[in-house]
């Protein structure tokens, strides 16, 4: 009787642990995750030195590790005119055509494996259009006797641009780098890649705010008593100054940042230190607009026309003249260059150099800037070794000795510059700011 008694308590304890054992489970799992909760633990994630796509280090080692090719194309230089990138397999010379003229450029995005494809043409405004380009980070291949050539630089690269204001006071942030360490190796004997490939990054950002899109320059008051033609109370130095400030406003309606080169009555020297275009290519602005009108000892002569660079395509001077002729009653003066509508002129060469000196002083490198001349000569030290050329017209808005383009300029200023503004936007794809 006693025996069965003890049996029976201690049964009654082992159910009694059986109940309570999962409960203390269950009470300590509960403290667990409510200390982990309250305490999380924070797992590192190591970005690259060198953004890749939305990579972390370990993605962009595994996949930038691949990317190794035998066949392979030194490109010497690259320059940019405007919003182009321009690259050449040899040194580049004035007037000369590169061996990669003509071939095709192949860019593959490795976040997505599309690709785009290029035509390299000798035109300066024709290679790769950095303002079209999709975000992404590009691998850069060129097509040689049907062969695919990865593209690498001789030396460490690492170049950035920062493309025009087109949304709300954002651009494309362009980096062209090469780099054998361009991010941290994998490997502990050796860099990530084998040889310096040439990478172009396309991402969206904030253009800072001392970078400019346009510079605007009204001729005249390069030195004293260079007023221009003054009769009465007009004034060509002063005019073409209020002309500046209106396009200025009416471009900045589209959100891009203008910058005129000299004040009202300010005399500044295109050449120079601290002369229009030291100022100019401190912006790291893509286009430049020289303001001028025109004088004549005939009445006869009338009409607004437009100059660009030998070297590059009619497109913009077009566009922008075609914005001006919207205006009431103005007419194009002369017949303008071969293949070209009246108006629209070729810039002639000497040399191979642009004649005009607003066009090629503001081309940097890829126009011969500050060599052609002795006053050119005073801008080498900013200008001609410079890859950042601005894509340049001169745009001569009439004949103010004509009665009738003198009416034109003098009573539709405010609208002739709109509608050069507006020639401007619509060439490059812009839209009025809300």
């Amino acid at each position: 009787m006693k025996r069965e008694k003890m049996n029976r308590r201690k049964r009654k304890r082992r159910i009694r642990w059986r109940v309570l054992g999962p409960f203390l489970v269950l009470l300590t799992l509960i403290g667990y995750i409510l200390y982990v909760l309250i305490n999380p633990r924070i797992v590192p994630v190591i970005q690259p030195k060198t953004a890749v796509c939305d990579y972390n280090l370990t993605q962009a080692q595994n996949t930038l590790k691949t990317l190794t090719y035998t066949e392979t194309l030194t490109i010497d230089e690259h320059l940019y005119y405007g919003e182009t990138l321009n690259l050449y397999e040899d040194p580049f010379v004035l007037g000369t055509t590169d061996p990669l003229v003509g071939k095709t450029l192949i860019l593959r995005n490795v976040c997505s494996g599309e690709e785009l494809i290029f035509l390299l043409e000798a035109t300066i405004d024709r290679q790769i259009p950095l303002d079209t380009l999709p975000e992404g980070f590009y691998e850069l291949f060129v097509l040689e006797n049907l062969t695919k050539k990865r593209l690498v630089a001789p030396a460490v690269v690492y170049d950035e641009f920062f493309t025009l204001r087109r949304h709300n006071g954002q651009g494309m942030d362009i980096d062209l780098m090469a780099d054998p360490d361009l991010i941290e190796s994998p490997y502990e004997d050796r860099s990530i890649f084998d040889q310096p490939y040439l990478f172009l990054r396309v991402m969206k950002a904030d253009v800072p705010a001392l970078i400019y899109d346009v510079v605007i320059d009204p001729s005249q008051n390069q030195r004293s008593n260079d007023e221009g033609y003054v009769k009465g109370d007009f004034n060509e130095a002063l005019a073409l100054h209020a002309s500046a400030e209106l396009l200025k406003e009416k471009l900045e309606a589209y959100g891009l940042r203008v910058l005129i080169l000299r004040e009202a009555d300010e005399i500044l020297n295109r050449y120079g230190q601290g002369g229009r275009m030291d100022v100019a290519y401190t912006t790291r602005a893509k286009y430049y607009i020289a303001l001028d009108l025109n004088v004549s000892t005939s009445l006869v002569d009338k009409g607004a026309r437009v100059i660009y660079s030998y070297y590059t395509t009619n497109r913009f001077a077009t566009a922008v003249l075609d914005g001006a002729l919207l205006t009431d009653d103005l007419t194009i003066y002369g017949i303008g260059s071969p293949g070209n509508k009246p108006g629209v002129v070729r810039g002639k060469v000497i040399d191979f150099f642009d004649v005009n000196g607003d066009v090629r002083e503001s081309g940097g490198k890829i126009l011969g800037a500050g060599q052609y001349s002795d006053d050119a000569k005073l801008n080498e030290g900013f200008a001609a070794q410079n890859r950042f050329g601005m894509q340049a017209i001169l745009l001569d808005l009439g004949f103010i000795t004509n009665p009738a383009d003198y009416a034109i300029y003098t009573a539709q200023q405010d609208l002739l510059m709109e509608n050069i503004a507006k020639g401007f936007a619509e060439y490059l794809q812009l839209s009025l700011t809300p």
